[in-house]
């Protein structure tokens, strides 16, 4: 079920969501250092333990309101946890991953603890095996050398998150808290390609190419947050309210699982910000920066896109003609890399990003209002 209520984001949350701006921050300064496959991997496998944990917080907030004294401690516990694995972050991306994995274990342990003392069911959850079991598989990962300690890790994670995906839930859903919530992480994400690129700059001592770059990158980012916002989000919530009797379903399919390719390819195409305005700086072309944005936003289209039409039931035709222009502009960036500068490919990918925005938020015809939810 669904509701709508006043509730805003309280001052705890917001404290809360101050880790994770360092945080991505530190998982995308080893990516815009050397952007590659290697790289990108790693940080997929590093963001997802930090996503599961913002989003089980967020669920019992919003499932419960609750606000107790205990249930600070616990918040703030798991912000003591999460500033140790910020600052492990660089190391365990640089293939030294214990003290990162160790706190995610103990981030898993602490959650058992509340459980157990508040003596209530985690309300987006289950049992508490899966989060004992995955943090048996972590504690088992510290001697193992990666790629198969991140498979441990995987492993783990699935434990805890397919069953809560799975579950086939009915609890009330507070729609327009959930969707400020997941709006704000995207914010955290947009603010750490701001952060790329201004570091950039300032590195290349406000040179004009790497200043020229740098409004460019910030184009791209800003038409961005246009799309999301003036479209995405708003689709969402009008989408879970109008179909209240699966709006559980809906929040797993479009928030829990639907937004953490396109927050973690934010990330990555923040990396590749930073790096673009570095190269141009440097006086060389766009190559493997420029091929990690165009792969990044092809996921975050692709994904957005599969988003509105499986769960939002988008016209598939309105779908296609934004998504497949703007693939077909990043397939042939991604094949030029080599001899583009750094802000010429940038500058298309900020128009070819405005053809989105104008058809998403511009006027729609009346079979394609027809088909929006009431």
């Amino acid at each position: 079920m669904a509701e709508n209520s006043d509730r805003r984001p309280g001052w705890l949350e917001l404290f809360y969501d101050l880790l994770f701006v360092v945080l991505v921050a530190q998982l995308a300064h080893p990516l815009t250092d050397g952007p590659g496959w290697d790289a990108g991997l790693r940080l997929l496998v590093l963001f997802l333990p930090a996503w599961w944990m913002w989003v089980g917080s967020t669920l019992y907030t919003n499932l419960t309101g609750e606000a107790s004294a205990g249930r600070r401690l616990d918040v703030l516990a798991q912000m003591g946890i999460l500033l140790v694995m910020a600052g492990a972050a660089a190391q365990a991306a640089d293939g030294r991953p214990a003290l990162f994995a160790g706190a995610y274990v103990v981030s898993r342990l602490e959650v058992v603890a509340f459980r157990l003392i508040s003596t209530r069911r985690w309300p987006a959850g289950g049992a508490q095996w899966p989060l004992l079991v995955s943090a048996v598989l972590w504690i088992a990962s510290v001697p193992v050398h990666a790629p198969w300690s991140y498979g441990m890790w995987l492993a783990g994670l699935a434990v805890e998150i397919v069953p809560s995906l799975w579950h086939g839930r009915r609890d009330l859903i507070d729609v327009g808290h959930l969707v400020e919530r997941f709006g704000q992480f995207v914010i955290i994400v947009l603010g750490a390609g701001i952060e790329q690129i201004v570091t950039a700059v300032a590195r290349a001592q406000t040179t004009l190419s790497a200043v020229a770059t740098g409004l460019a990158g910030f184009a791209v980012l800003a038409v961005l947050w246009w799309v999301y916002f003036e479209f995405g989000s708003a689709m969402a919530e009008q989408t879970i309210s109008a179909r209240r009797g699966e709006a559980y379903r809906l929040a797993r399919s479009i928030f829990v699982a639907g937004h953490f390719l396109p927050v973690v390819s934010l990330l990555a195409l923040a990396a590749g910000l930073g790096a673009l305005v570095t190269a141009a700086a440097d006086g060389r072309h766009a190559g493997d920066a420029l091929r990690l944005c165009t792969v990044a936003l092809a996921v975050h289209l692709t994904n957005n896109a599969a988003i509105g039409r499986l769960a939002m039931r988008m016209p598939l035709r309105s779908m296609l003609r934004w998504l497949l222009p703007n693939v077909a502009l990043l397939v042939a960036l991604n094949l030029t890399a080599d001899r583009l500068a750094p802000v010429v490919p940038l500058l298309l990918t900020a128009a070819g990003l405005s053809l989105e925005a104008l058809l998403a938020t511009g006027p729609r015809s009346p079979r394609e209002a027809r088909a929006l939810p009431e």
